[in-house]
């Protein structure tokens, strides 16, 4: 099954519409019941970073764990950025070191932190610093 994403919104870096891109194909594949790391893989290395599959799942899975509900991800078509994507790209983008925890399970918040930290990691290794675009 393929499907097609819509560009990136103009004020999204490359590697920040990686990782929307890839939570909406975690989406997709949850709730379809495909493998979900081959799946992302497969996206992720369109872009050149699959080895990123692994830390998106973590740190997806902890957010629905964090959060008691599921992540909302926006349709693959859609241009427009969902609540929890924006959520997630604040953390990534440090905005948010954890997130506040009258909204997040405190007993998830350490593990929360360290997810961050590796995508962060690994976006950064990822990442040609001369340009902010991810390695092709």
């Amino acid at each position: 099954m393929s499907f097609a994403f819509a560009p990136p919104a103009p004020s999204v870096s490359a590697a920040t519409w990686a990782i929307v891109e890839a939570a909406r194909s975690w989406r997709i594949a949850r709730d379809t019941g495909r493998s979900i790391q081959p799946a992302l893989y497969a996206r992720l290395e369109a872009r050149g970073c699959g080895l990123l599959a692994p830390v998106v799942d973590g740190l997806l899975t902890l957010f629905e764990a964090g959060f008691r509900r599921p992540f909302q991800a926006g349709n693959p078509s859609d241009d427009r950025i969902t609540g929890d994507e924006h959520r997630l790209i604040d953390l990534l983008e440090g905005n948010e070191a954890v997130p506040a925890t009258d909204q997040f399970r405190p007993d998830l918040a350490g593990a929360m932190r360290v997810a961050v930290r590796s995508i962060r990691i690994m976006l950064r290794a990822m990442i040609r610093p001369e340009t902010n675009q991810l390695e092709a």
